[in-house]
């Protein structure tokens, strides 16, 4: 079987590349992935910006809950999407960097505003 990442050839009935370690059933992720990942990596700091900014400089914790909750699951997503695509080198680890990034950012804000909520 044909590794869909690398083109390696692999035995019959493995389940993962000899060469690169990919799962052999799995889709390899195209350019729109690649471009996708960026996007999402840079929303996922966006979102613990603005999170952070509304739980301790405006003070609307609503808004900082939702956009942490956004951003939480931004980050967690993108870090592993990085994975998938075609994007490799340093710049696929400065891309998991800033969604993991995004993603403490979002926790904090998300931590802190709920505390702060009031029903």
């Amino acid at each position: 079987m044909k590794c869909p990442k690398c083109g390696t050839e692999n035995e019959e009935g493995e389940i993962f590349c000899v060469n690169c370690d990919w799962k052999l059933n799995m889709k390899y992720g195209g350019e729109k992935m690649a471009v996708n990942a960026v996007y999402f990596s840079f929303a996922a700091v966006i979102m613990g910006i603005i999170s952070l900014v509304f739980a301790f400089l405006v003070n609307v914790p609503i808004v900082a809950v939702i956009t942490g909750a956004i951003g939480m699951f931004l980050g967690g997503y993108t870090q592993s999407f990085v994975r998938i695509t075609k994007i490799g080198g340093p710049i696929k680890n400065k891309l998991v960097v800033i969604a993991i990034v995004g993603l403490f950012m979002s926790v904090i804000g998300f931590v802190y505003a709920f505390a702060h909520l009031t029903f």
